[in-house]
């Protein structure tokens, strides 16, 4: 499934992947909307139910080259999460205040 956190509208995408759900900052004409509020809440959702998370901060056409060997991937305008991420995330929420981009930045900087 593909979920937005953003009213404006981009582009459609096609990208599908297998027991992954895709989040972006931008909408797109086949997506859910979500207000971006609940962003934190919607990802550890799709975690607890297995799924993996692709996370979109562009619109991209192909998918992003994601190592689906690891618990997360941080790329460029990209962030991909397997289901056994979600404790360092729920951790990472208990001890700062989770934006995105804090999220982003502690997972880059964690083994």
């Amino acid at each position: 499934m593909i979920f937005s956190f953003s009213n404006t509208f981009e582009k459609e995408m096609n990208l599908e992947i297998n027991q992954t759900d895709i989040f972006c900052f931008f909408n797109t004409e086949n997506a859910i909307s979500l207000s971006q509020e609940y962003w934190l809440n919607a990802i550890a959702s799709s975690l607890k139910m297995k799924k993996n998370v692709l996370i979109l901060e562009s619109h991209f056409s192909i998918l992003p080259p994601v190592d689906f060997t690891r618990r997360w991937h941080a790329g460029d305008e990209f962030l991909w999460l397997a289901p056994r991420s979600l404790s360092v995330l729920l951790e990472a929420h208990k001890a700062i205040p989770v934006t995105y981009e804090a999220l982003k930045k502690l997972l880059i900087s964690s083994k």
